[in-house]
């Protein structure tokens, strides 16, 4: 029996090449996924990271969340403490797949750096680009491998909370929560901050303080570094920038009375400000006051001279700032505590008169000057609302009026800041970033 011809080859030719070529790009497309898997796998296992000026082997190791000695075997190091800047570090574990987060519509690796509460240098590493790159919108972005895409990790420190700008002349806040108490130093602008800090009954610890911008120090950014002691006795630090804005002060030209504008020699200015300094300087003092800070004079006196404005005297250049808010008022009228404290400071002296300094803790200090009578003496303990004293025109003063003063950690910044807004840190949650 013989089989037809059309039998033995029942699909067309053209249709057999069309199934052949069809078969041939879909192993094309499995061959193009398998190699863009390896590379990926490639690249991730060949991260690497630039050494920068400062950086420890203990330190990188923490940012991406690998040990020293695991680090050190990767770059064949011998002395753990012997490292170069511009040496290139592979980094050891990244060929595991790295979580990632969704680039949004503008960012940069920066950006995201920020909203994820990583070191930019840290993410570029692990994505192998440039720090400056910019995102396409939907991009995977990859973090270190064990973290939560919304969860700030440094070792211990398990959140870490701050403004990212301030006002010159006005006070930020940090909070941080460890899983343990550590030894936390922290500093803004080179400026120690004291950390207030409080254990928790599950073991974990909190740390605040204050951020306190000098009113002359200029726009732009500046560091904030948060460092401890790890268990391993190695020191990691983590370092940010918080930018400090202008606050548009404007300027006051100030005619003395010919009988006071001696008061401004360089001699008894000097002195009288080592006096005060010593007066302010303490910050192991706890903290005094558990509501927000009340207004020292009745509110019927307007501010005659605010804070921050750029002051000239007799003609002579703007390079002095009012250090704090004067409220003009006939002598007589009642001083009040403004929060609970402790006087630390109360007599008479050259430039500011008849003073009072109060210690509400936590570096925090309020002075009032120009009095006409102190009711309060040094050592004594203070609530809000008490009597404090009375209005006057001593010292270097053009009229009867209250001088309010508010520093921290011996730098003066805006009083009113503080009847509307509160000088407790927000409540720190675990995970924030």
């Amino acid at each position: 029996m013989s089989i037809p011809a059309q039998m033995m080859n029942p699909l067309p030719a053209h249709n057999t090449a069309r199934r052949l070529s069809l078969m041939g790009l879909w192993i094309a497309c499995l061959l193009c996924l398998v190699l863009l898997s390896a590379q990926q796998v490639a690249a991730q296992s060949e991260a690497t990271y630039t050494i920068q000026p400062g950086d420890t082997l203990g330190q990188i190791a923490t940012r991406f969340g690998v040990s020293v000695e695991a680090l050190a075997a990767a770059n064949a190091i011998v002395d753990v403490n012997r490292i170069s800047v511009g040496q290139v570090l592979v980094i050891p574990g990244a060929e595991q797949i790295l979580p990632t987060v969704i680039s949004r519509p503008g960012e940069t690796l920066a950006t995201v750096a920020t909203r994820t509460g990583y070191p930019v240098d840290q993410l570029a590493a692990l994505n192998q680009v440039d720090a400056a790159t910019r995102l396409f919108p939907g991009q995977p972005v990859a973090i270190p491998a064990g973290s939560a895409m919304d969860t700030f990790r440094f070792g211990a420190v398990t959140a870490f909370q701050h403004p990212d700008r301030i006002r010159q002349g006005e006070t930020g806040w940090l909070a941080i929560t460890s899983s343990r108490p550590v030894s936390i130093a922290v500093t803004w602008n080179d400026l120690p901050l004291p950390l207030d800090t409080t254990v928790a009954e599950n073991g974990s610890a909190q740390y605040s303080a204050h951020i306190p911008v000098p009113a002359l120090l200029g726009p732009g950014p500046f560091p904030l570094t948060l460092a401890y002691t790890a268990r391993s006795g190695v020191t990691v630090s983590h370092t940010t920038d918080i930018n400090v804005i202008d606050g548009g002060y404007p300027s006051q030209e100030i005619n003395l009375p010919p009988d006071r504008g001696a008061l401004l020699a360089p001699e008894i200015t000097a002195a009288e400000l080592v006096t005060v300094t010593t007066a302010w300087s303490a910050v192991d003092t706890p903290r005094q006051w558990q509501a927000p800070f009340l207004l020292p004079i009745s509110s019927q006196y307007a501010t005659t001279s605010a804070y921050g404005i750029r002051r000239s005297y007799d003609g002579g250049p703007y390079n002095t700032y009012h250090a704090g808010q004067d409220f003009g008022a006939p002598v007589g009228v009642t001083v009040t505590v403004p929060a609970d404290g402790i006087v630390s400071w109360a007599g008479p002296l050259v430039v500011r008169g008849n003073a009072v300094i109060v210690d509400h803790g936590q570096g925090v200090f309020t002075g009032y000057w120009h009095l006409s009578e102190i009711f309060v003496e040094a050592g004594q303990a203070v609530s809000a609302g008490d009597l404090l004293g009375l209005v006057g025109n001593t010292g270097l003063s053009t009229g009867a009026h209250l001088h309010w003063e508010l520093r921290i950690y011996g730098i003066a910044v805006d009083p009113m800041q503080f009847l509307a807004e509160s000088l407790f840190p927000p409540a720190v949650e675990e995970g924030g970033g």
